[in-house]
């Protein structure tokens, strides 16, 4: 997560969800689909009650700071007021989210995950971890499409990050892909450090599922459009609905850089038919024709991939005039920070 903290994402992400709340403060259930979304991060990262009023401390500090000489006391009140109803609203949804993990308490924090197994996929880019618990507790049930939160310490600091759940659930263990970021600025300092230095056999600190992100199960047709690395989160879906003898009504289009690069392809082909599965590599274009082959009225659209990919795959769902409630998209960075109209009405609220 550093690198979204060194890029501005994260305070972003923060700055957008007080903007949101003041600009709603009225109508309020317009946010909850983002605040949920929020929520799960938080009781992720063990967000606590009592880490809301130091946060809104130094927000108040950073408005008056802004606004300067119009920063009146009246301004300054009204702001920490709208602060203080979504914080409260968090903190009601958080609670809940702890309160399902049980009455065990080291469960609602980071536990130690051991590392049984740690192998390469796809030539070599992403590196998959099977995670098991063997301090006697519980591994809690999750539904494909949730992550869990990785913890490591480097250089005296904590770093956390959320990997997409690759599998239906055994009963016994967490299936993760990592990818490697060497090539990318800044450098992903978890995912670089698991890679390079964390070896089977090794514990590492993870907290419990968590996530919005889900098939909806009463949809007749399911579309998954995955860029990259994005192919995680929704693999572990078309394997469940295959699990469930669901694949009939499901099509995948997934857009990478080399076919030696397009994680689980052969897992996906020997489930998939020919004309339910589109995978194109570098110099093949996904265009808006491509994907009215795949679409019927009433199908869901799941996306997951880097932000421009996304963006541009919602812009072709527009041009198709496909019904925003029926676009999925799961992002990796803070969510509301590429936030694009999600908040204009009830009734157009993207799921998120």
């Amino acid at each position: 997560m550093i690198s979204n903290q060194k890029v501005g994402t994260q305070p972003l992400a923060l700055a957008n969800t007080i903007y949101f709340a003041a600009e709603y403060i009225d109508h309020l259930d317009v946010l909850i689909p983002q605040v949920q979304l929020i929520a799960h991060k938080h009781r992720a990262l063990t967000v606590l009650p009592e880490h809301y009023p130091i946060v809104g401390k130094y927000l108040l500090f950073a408005i008056k700071e802004f606004l300067g000489e119009k920063a009146t006391q009246e301004i300054l009140d009204a702001w920490a007021a709208a602060y203080g109803i979504i914080a409260k609203i968090f903190i009601d949804l958080e609670q809940k989210l702890y309160d399902e993990l049980g009455p065990d308490e080291r469960d609602k924090g980071f536990v130690p995950l051991t590392i049984v197994k740690k192998e390469n996929i796809a030539s070599g880019p992403i590196v998959a971890l099977t995670l098991e618990r063997r301090d006697g507790g519980k591994m809690h049930q999750y539904h494909p499409g949730q992550y869990i939160t990785l913890r490591i310490k480097k250089n005296d600091t904590f770093h956390n990050r959320h990997y997409s759940l690759l599998e239906p659930f055994d009963g016994k263990t967490y299936h993760i892909a990592i990818k490697d970021e060497v090539d990318h600025e800044p450098k992903g300092v978890v995912s670089n450090e698991i890679i390079d230095n964390y070896k089977e056999g090794d514990t590492i600190l993870t907290s419990f599922p968590a996530g919005t992100f889900a098939l909806i199960e009463d949809a007749k047709h399911h579309l998954f459009v995955a860029g990259g690395i994005g192919i995680t989160v929704l693999s572990s879906m078309i394997l469940e609905l295959h699990k469930q003898n669901k694949l009939n009504s499901t099509k995948l289009i997934h857009c990478t850089s080399t076919k030696e690069h397009a994680a689980f392809s052969d897992e996906l082909k020997s489930i998939l038919s020919e004309n339910q599965y589109l995978l194109l590599c570098q110099g093949e274009i996904l265009g808006k024709d491509d994907l009215q082959k795949f679409l019927t009225p009433d199908t869901h659209v799941y996306i997951c991939g880097s932000v421009p990919f996304m963006n541009a795959i919602e812009d072709y769902l527009a041009e198709c005039k496909h019904p925003t409630s029926q676009i999925h998209i799961e992002v990796f960075q803070p969510s509301l920070s590429v936030l694009r109209n999600a908040v204009k009405d009830k009734a157009t609220t993207k799921s998120i």
